[in-house]
């Protein structure tokens, strides 16, 4: 069943999509009228050489931009700063990312985690894999950013207040990941990139390719591009993960008036995550006459990620510590009872995001006519194996210790840990999750070169979209024979379970193999895979926009001015199917919504002087809400013992922002700029955990429920700081030293003064670069401080503080050839991901990540 879902609902779209693509591009029929900037028309090269070239352009397009804008280019083809568009992301001044599987997964832009991802200012749809969110791909609106491949892109871009010609959806701002077009090299091109990458842990060289080849053909009136990129990367995690504190059945040991904090479970994770991903983009352009341009464009990303992972957990009482150690009202040390869990994981989840568009160009000294149709698919097909041994004893006494070291401390007692005799098979689990989403989006605009006194130009469109989601979920669970599972079994390698984590825990102890042709067959027993429709759900969403903006320019008191003013308007539609799960049966529910909101904005920027600008930026902007908080059905995880739910009745989230900023340009590639936000959020969309009773799981008691809600308003306000300067004037070989520095600080918080999920007070970037002739290379710092995570029982939980340094060094042999190498997160401990309850030692979860050293060349011809 899932080869015929994912081949008629997925490759179906990609070999279709790509065929028409392919034929469009060899037809005189092709070109362009994607939305760039009238300036970018017609350049040399759009890919510049050198890592000084590189900052320069980005600063000259920041410097030009209508709008409060950051910018950062590729020196070459795959030569983006970071080779994962997130963690390249992390160098701008306001950006904060989280981080999965060691690679930077998500952003937040000045203080908000809603951030609009796109791709030449168009949807591509997709999924990411997760580990200790919060995750910022809203949920299925846009992909995230670690599935995409960086190398595809010769230019990102983070909008921090918008124009209204611009797609809504960016509460905090929007990233636009640019591909080069072919129209943007007049001479046949070709250029390359080969690597090889080491993980320290995991101790695997893996490669990765990419390549970009464009030419112009027909007196240089159609033009062709094909780039191509290839990722393989096999990382380790080391994990305590799954614990939470919640506040014990109104016990009060230690008299402070206060209600007992304990947590209920230590749960310790090593897994190897074994992903491939790869991409291309194939565009044609065509200029059927000098006035009228058509183009075409496909993009393409995959990923195929393998997981394995071993745990135990020994689940406790919380509400039954003996000898308990206070810090506060929290319980950070003691003994209690509780039973033994191991098990093994098997998981894959493939996904794969399509983007095609076509469209076409009309326009003469004063009006210009474009139009475009473009079509987005992102699907996933999630499969999980797991095999589980649970102690006999269900009360196996133990004494655990938060204070103990990077992770809490574990000590079992007598109680033995690898002998077989001491545990029965809890089950054989097979889980399927299949996801697709797809986009339609058709779109008119009209530009008019007004050139009346101080108009400039005025413009307006409309953009119709229909969005789809489902959801299919699967699950088969047996109980095997305690004999069935003897082959399966196996003990921990000693020195091999999380060996880069200090403490004392179980590191021997019996676990399984998750065999997939057993499990398959054990599991499903003969049958096929039973349907799961508790997590099913069909969405669709249908909105209409139309916007009008208009240019202004000229000049006061001798200092030169431009302004655009904009209005957007946008309603939209929601229908979804989901079920509503009691103690015995299964009840359809459909839901609806809809809404509609005005969204004016204006950007002002004044010169005081030929290097130095005064922006001003106030708008009015709107999210919607995440495609899987919108799905209400309620999901019982029956291994963990949670549930979570989504809200089809959530408003969208508002806010009005006002932007201040100061920009001058001392030097040629040089800035120094300040600036001040503030952001008034309304309808603010949370997640809240509580604990509830499930009718049908009543036997669990009550359990952690997630459900996202809007929580009220909220109010951020901050600044941001930064430098860019390369040292000239400093003697040889110092004059080629430079520096990037940035400095952002971001207070969010509601309307009863709680902070906003995933938003760091302070956070910086410190970047020295040295380029000289043939040599050049980067050091890069990047820290944030301590973000809240979510609630429990309305106590926070916070991400604690985390730094990253890595380095990166290249020498051109020749013109045509460049050695380079690269050291990625070279303090893994100050790296880490660490959450917790309350105080920092009362740990709910820690992921190690490893170093990784990536070695290659590039080139052209």
């Amino acid at each position: 069943m899932r080869q015929s879902l994912r081949s008629r609902n997925i490759r179906a779209h990609l070999g279709g999509a790509s065929l028409v693509a392919l034929a469009i591009a060899l037809t005189p029929a092709v070109a362009t009228a994607q939305a760039r900037p009238a300036e970018e028309a017609e350049v040399e090269e759009v890919v510049v050489q050198g890592l000084r070239e590189s900052l320069a352009q980005a600063v000259e397009v920041k410097r030009e931009a209508p709008q409060v804008v950051d910018v950062i280019t590729a020196e070459d083809v795959g030569k983006l700063p970071d080779d994962n568009v997130a963690e390249a992301l992390q160098r701008v001044t306001g950006v904060q990312i989280s981080r999965v599987f060691g690679e930077g997964q998500s952003v937040n832009v000045r203080g908000l985690q809603q951030v609009r991802v796109e791709v030449d200012g168009r949807t591509l749809l997709g999924w990411s894999a997760r580990l200790s969110p919060p995750e910022n791909e809203q949920l299925g609106r846009s992909s995230g950013l670690d599935s995409v491949p960086s190398g595809l892109f010769g230019r990102l871009e983070v909008r921090k207040s918008p124009v209204a010609a611009q797609v809504e959806g960016g509460l905090g701002g929007s990233i636009n990941m640019v591909t080069p077009d072919p129209f943007d090299f007049r001479e046949p091109t070709f250029r390359y990139r080969l690597q090889g990458s080491y993980g320290q842990a995991s101790q695997k060289v893996e490669p990765a390719v990419t390549f970009l080849a464009a030419r112009r053909f027909l007196d240089n009136r159609l033009g062709l591009l094909l780039a191509v990129d290839y990722i393989a990367r096999t990382s380790t995690t080391q994990a305590l993960e799954r614990n939470d504190f919640f506040t014990t059945a109104g016990r009060d040991l230690n008299a402070d008036g206060v209600a007992d904090i304990s947590g209920d479970r230590l749960q310790y994770e090593h897994f190897v995550t074994d992903r491939t991903r790869y991409g291309f983009t194939l565009e044609a352009q065509f200029e059927v006459t000098p006035e009228f341009q058509l183009f075409s464009e496909i993009i393409y990303s995959g990923i195929e990620t393998e997981r394995e992972q071993d745990f135990i957990v020994w689940r406790y009482a919380n509400n039954l510590v003996t000898n308990p150690v206070f810090q506060g009202n929290t319980i950070v040390a003691g003994t209690s009872r509780g039973n033994l869990q191991q098990a093994g994981l098997y998981r894959e989840e493939p996904t794969d995001s399509l983007l095609a568009a076509f469209g076409g160009e009309w326009s003469n000294d004063t009006l210009t006519v474009g139009g475009e149709v473009s079509f987005s698919i992102g699907t996933i097909d999630q499969q999980i194996r797991q095999i589980t041994l649970v102690s006999l004893n269900t009360s196996i006494p133990g004494t655990f210790d938060y204070r103990a070291g990077q992770v809490p401390s574990l000590d079992l007692g007598a109680f033995n840990v690898t002998d077989y005799a001491n545990y029965r098979p809890s089950e054989v689990r097979a889980n399927e999750l299949i996801g697709q989403l797809d986009e339609l989006v058709g779109k008119f605009d009209v530009t008019w070169q007004a050139d009346r006194g101080a108009l400039s130009s005025v413009s307006a469109g409309v953009r119709y979209r229909e969005l789809n989601s489902f959801i299919r979920a699967f699950r088969s669970t047996v109980t095997p024979t305690r004999d069935e599972i003897v082959p399966y079994t196996r003990v921990t390698t000693p020195g091999a379970f999380l060996p880069d984590i200090n403490g004392s825990f179980p590191r021997t102890f019996l676990t399984t193999v998750a065999d997939v042709d057993f499990i398959t067959q054990r599991a499903l027993n003969g049958r096929p895979i039973g349907r799961n429709q508790a997590r099913d759900y069909d969405l669709t969403e249908t909105s209409w926009a139309a916007y009008v903006m208009a240019d202004f320019r000229g000049a006061v008191a001798g200092m030169d001015w431009k302004a655009n003013a904009g209005l957007r308007y946008v309603t939209t539609d929601l229908e979804v199917d989901s079920f509503l799960q009691t103690a015995s049966s299964l009840i359809p529910v459909v839901d609806n919504n809809d809404y509609a909101h005005l969204l004016p904005s204006l950007n002002f920027t004044l010169g005081l002087s030929e290097d130095l600008l005064l922006r001003a930026a106030a708008a009015k902007v709107m999210q919607h809400p995440g495609v899987r908080e919108l799905a209400p059905s309620i999901f019982v995880n029956e291994t963990n013992r949670t549930a979570t739910g989504g809200n089809a009745y959530l408003k969208p989230t508002t806010a009005t922002q006002l932007d201040l900023s100061l920009e001058w340009y001392f030097a040629e590639g040089s800035i120094l700029s300040g600036a001040v936000f503030w952001k008034d959020v309304k309808d603010f969309v949370a997640e809240q955990t509580v604990l509830q009773t499930f009718p049908g799981f009543e036997s669990f008691g009550a359990i952690p429920y997630t459900r996202p809600a809007n929580i009220g308003t909220a109010e951020i306000k901050g600044l941001e700081l930064g430098v860019q300067h390369f040292f000239t004037n400093l003697p040889e070989p110092f004059d080629g030293l430079g520096v990037i520095a940035n400095y952002t600080y971001s207070d969010a918080t509601d309307q009863n003064g709680n902070p906003l999920v995933a938003v760091s007070k302070n956070s910086y970037n410190l970047i020295a670069l040295y380029e000289k002739g043939p040599l050049s290379g980067r050091i890069a710092y990047n820290y944030r401080d301590e973000a809240l995570f979510s609630y429990t029982q309305g106590r926070g939980n916070f991400i604690g503080e985390v730094s990253q340094l890595d380095a990166q060094v290249a020498y051109k042999l020749s013109e045509n050839l460049t050695v380079q190498f690269q050291a990625v997160n070279l303090m893994p401990e100050e790296s880490s991901t660490v959450e917790y309850s309350v105080i920092p030692t009362a740990l709910n979860s820690y992921a190690l990540s490893e170093r990784r050293y990536v070695f290659g060349i590039r080139g052209r011809f």
